[in-house]
């Protein structure tokens, strides 16, 4: 690698991580249960959101030790770049071949008790589409997933293929998160897209369940600015 692209990285890394903290740092999060549920018999978790809320999930579960997966590609460099500032790990793998080596380096990471963030709708969509990825680590390596949804009051949507989320500095966010759900082993094909069309109803379903919550609270502070 060539030192002006080492050096065009290491600048990518840092102004990213740094945007992050800037921006979503100023955001007021209401948690909804708890950020992530407690471990079962010790095993790690897949934790699954949709890539439109990737900016603020990226800041709100920063230094808890959780891999994000990234293709070998040299775009996802920059991502790695900008996570592990925030205090994330990296799986890397070929995203060729159906994403053979990647998925093997997740499962690698789940057995040794790593918590693993995927966007099963990413990298480039369908939007909020969940993808079968997530539901085959959490087949082969017997770790739970757990849904997602941080849903800001006031934010910026990009015109991109997921409508990216900027929230707006100070604006409030819920976060909502799911109980652990159980992928049973040797589940054949049809389960699977079963299983796989029922984690996407329950994540579309949380992030409506964090915008009503949003709303209300809006709703609310605008009721009692009135009365004051």
């Amino acid at each position: 690698m060539r030192l002006s692209q080492r050096l065009k990285f290491w600048l990518v890394g840092r102004l990213g991580s740094l945007i992050v903290r800037l921006l979503i740092a100023t955001l007021r999060v209401k948690v909804i249960g708890s950020k992530l549920p407690e471990r079962i018999d010790g095993r790690a978790f897949v934790l699954c959101f949709w890539h439109s809320q990737l900016l603020a999930f990226s800041y709100l579960y920063r230094n808890m030790d959780i891999h994000v997966l990234v293709s070998s590609h040299r775009d996802g460099e920059y991502i790695v770049r900008v996570t592990q500032y925030l205090g994330y790990g990296a799986v890397r793998g070929s995203s060729t071949r159906g994403g053979v080596r990647l998925l093997g380096e997740a499962l690698d990471a789940l057995r040794r008790g790593i918590d693993i963030a995927v966007t099963p709708d990413g990298p480039r969509g369908p939007r909020q589409q969940f993808k079968p990825g997530a539901v085959f680590l959490a087949r082969e390596s017997g770790c739970p997933i757990v849904l997602g949804a941080c849903v800001p009051e006031k934010a910026w949507r990009l015109k991109s293929w997921d409508r990216f989320i900027i929230p707006k500095p100070f604006s409030r966010a819920v976060l909502v998160v799911s109980e652990p759900i159980i992928v049973p082993p040797g589940l054949e094909d049809q389960a699977m897209e079963a299983k796989r069309a029922e984690l996407e109803a329950a994540l579309n379903e949380l992030c409506e369940k964090a915008q009503r919550e949003a709303r209300t609270q809006g709703e609310r502070r605008r009721e009692d600015r009135k009365t004051e």
